[in-house]
């Protein structure tokens, strides 16, 4: 019944990808992504992050880079996850970063990023989050956007092997326009494969209002080490 309902809540979320004209302009792309967590001590700890996307149409890419600063509270009682990220046990989650992003072709950009993200935990070991996101953005002049991302997971064991598969669905609301002008839906899996690595293939589609590039389809891999 829980996985019932969460599932209508996130497809409520994202309804919007589901009904959008599908004649517009589709762009696939691929997203390897590198993340290094260094954990200073329980409750903070340095995030640095190195993405890239490219269209494997056209070639065309864009790359990211970003150090954050992760301040984590008090940790949910009687949930024991073998996740190597020591976030999933926290009842709330802060943080702070900057991102550079450039772009072929286009204008460089600077961000500035803050982020809360409460989780709750449900029946059958799921784990709800909510993450709120404000982005302060420098790319030819001054804009920010709120996002929230809704997700759901939980982990399994199948003998030794460990993972945690998870559902997504984001709104962004942009200032400047006044208007939700993205919405995105991901599904995904984390699964660690040694004591201090993850790895994360993940796909997500995105729907963009006022675009020429209105749908986007995204292959990500990442890996995640944690010292």
């Amino acid at each position: 019944m829980a996985g019932r309902m969460l599932a209508g809540v996130l497809l409520f979320l994202t309804w919007p990808t589901l009904f959008m004209a599908r004649s517009q302009d589709t762009v696939n792309e691929f997203w390897p992504e590198a993340d290094a967590y260094l954990t200073l001590s329980p409750k903070y700890r340095l995030f640095f992050m190195a993405a890239h996307a490219k269209d494997r149409d056209s070639g065309a890419g864009s790359s990211e880079f970003s150090p954050n600063f992760d301040i984590t509270l008090k940790p949910i009682p009687r949930m024991k996850f073998r996740s190597l990220d020591p976030e999933r046990q926290k009842y709330l989650t802060f943080r702070v970063g900057y991102r550079y992003l450039t772009s072929e072709p286009g204008p460089n950009e600077n961000r500035m990023i803050m982020e809360l993200t409460p989780r709750f935990p449900l029946p059958k070991s799921f784990v709800l989050a909510d993450r709120s996101r404000i982005d302060l953005r420098w790319r030819d002049g001054f804009s920010w956007r709120y996002r929230n991302r809704l997700s759901v997971d939980k982990e399994f064991k199948v003998r030794t092997v460990v993972f945690d598969p998870y559902m997504r669905g984001e709104a962004y609301y942009d200032f400047t326009a006044s208007s939700w002008t993205r919405f995105s839906l991901t599904g995904g899996v984390v699964v660690p494969i040694c004591q201090r690595v993850e790895i994360e293939p993940s796909f997500e589609r995105q729907n963009i209002l006022g675009s020429t590039t209105n749908h986007v389809n995204g292959a990500g891999l990442t890996f995640s080490l944690y010292f």
